[in-house]
Order: structure tokens, then C-alpha cells, then sequence
């Protein structure tokens, strides 16, 4: 059975954990991190580092070679396939491959979670309008996504992992196809949703997104963490 996402746990809870991709390509080594409910945590590092990797293990897309990894207090090694699809419904993912319905117009690809969820039609609709409006892209409400433009597109992916609000987001490059302006937009979205409790893992290179932020940054070289970037609870190290 899903356990709600508790105060008294971490929401993430990384121990040991090495991804390695055959023949012998360690993308993630021995790492471990603790995100507490309700933090934003940036997950820097150049392209390579093994932030997309650590993001797939914790959304269940990849599983560790060694190690173990818990969301909400499940170990995600343990759980069955059934619990994992539950799980995931309350996980928001923004891919670097956006992951959208291209036939699907743009207010159908961000109301599917919600349809999922069995809201109301009149909640969709209220939130769509909501989201299309902080993100700068009300005008192309009724358009197919395969018509978009790439930074479109990554809106469009953002909105969807946001929709239902989820207790946990995981965003991987979320500005990478964005100029300066929409990256504010993007940037003010999670800061509302963090406000409302979502717990946020947002893995960057862009440094001009959390440079000046006073949320907790811990970067990767080469799949490990480097140096110590501390936390009041839940210290980040390397086991």
C-alpha cells in the first residue's frame, strides 16, 4: 500500500547509490542525499555529471546498480510494479525530452494528469488557464503540440508535471531551451508551487537560475558529489 508523502520522513532518501551502465560506465558513484518535504533543492553539474541518471532512479525510469533509494518512505527496489504506477502519479517529471502528446493540443497534453485523477472538468479548465497564463503561452491553448517550437514545447512539459500540484517534482534541464524572460516564468511557477508544499528537484547547469537563490544547491563531477553542501536536517554526503 502507497504511504502519503509524511513530515516525518524524507520525500527522498538516497543511500550508497552507483548507477552502472554497461560495459563498465559509472554514471553515478556511492552518493547519498536526503530531500526533506517541502525543500527545493538545485542538482547542478555540466552536462555528463549523472543528474538525469539520479533523476530517472528516483522517478523508477532506471533502477540503481547498488544501493537503495526510497520516495515517501518506500524502497523503490521493493515495491511492485502496481505500487510503482501509484507512486508515480504523484511524482511530476519535466524530461529533457519533454515526453508530449504531439497531436494532442496543448490544453489536452496538460489536463491529462488531472483526467487521470478524475477532477472535474471545471477544475481542469480552471487550472490549465492557470498554468498557460504563468507560463506565457495562453495563445496557443488550442493548438497541437507537434506545432510548437521547442521552447514551447518545454513549457507545455512543465505545466503537464505541475498540473495536479504533486507532492514531489523532479525537473531535468527545465530552461534549457529558454532565453532569460520565460526562464523567470518558469522559475516563479515552482516558486508558487514550493510555497504550496511541493518538494522540488530541479537538476541544472544553468547557474544564472539558482545563483542568487537561497535554496540549497549540491553539484556532481563525474557522478559524484562534490565537496559538502550542508542541510539543518538531512546533510547531503558522500558515503
Amino acid at each position: 500500500m502507497i504511504k502519503s508523502f509524511s513530515d516525518d520522513l524524507p520525500i527522498v532518501d538516497i543511500v550508497k547509490a552507483t548507477k552502472v551502465y554497461p560495459p563498465d560506465i559509472i554514471a553515478v558513484q556511492n552518493v547519498s542525499l536526503a530531500v526533506g518535504k517541502g525543500e527545493l533543492v538545485f542538482l547542478t553539474g555540466m552536462s555528463g555529471a549523472g543528474k538525469t541518471t539520479l533523476l530517472k532512479m528516483v522517478c523508477c525510469i532506471e533502477q540503481p546498480t547498488k544501493g537503495v533509494i526510497e520516495v515517501a518512505g518506500h524502497d523503490l527496489s521493493r515495491i511492485r510494479q502496481t505500487e510503482i504506477q501509484k507512486l508515480r502519479r504523484q511524482i511530476g517529471v519535466v524530461y529533457q525530452d519533454f515526453k508530449i502528446l504531439p497531436k494532442q493540443t496543448v490544453y489536452e497534453n496538460i489536463a491529462i494528469p488531472m483526467e487521470v485523477m478524475y477532477r472535474s472538468p471545471k477544475e481542469i479548465r480552471k487550472r490549465v488557464d492557470q498554468l498557460l497564463e504563468t507560463l506565457r503561452i495562453t495563445h496557443k491553448r488550442n493548438i497541437q503540440t507537434a506545432k510548437l517550437s521547442r521552447g514551447e514545447q518545454q513549457r507545455v512539459a512543465i505545466a503537464r508535471a505541475a498540473a495536479n500540484e504533486p507532492p514531489l517534482i523532479l525537473a531535468d534541464e527545465p530552461t534549457g531551451n529558454l532565453d532569460s524572460e520565460v526562464s523567470g516564468y518558469v522559475m516563479e511557477l515552482f516558486k508558487q508551487l514550493n510555497n504550496a508544499g511541493s518538494t522540488i528537484i530541479i537538476a541544472t547547469h544553468d547557474e544564472s537560475i539558482y545563483r542568487k537563490s537561497r535554496h540549497r544547491k549540491v553539484e556532481l563531477q563525474h557522478g559524484l558529489f562534490s565537496g559538502h553542501v550542508g542541510h539543518r536536517q538531512l546533510p547531503l554526503i558522500n558515503a
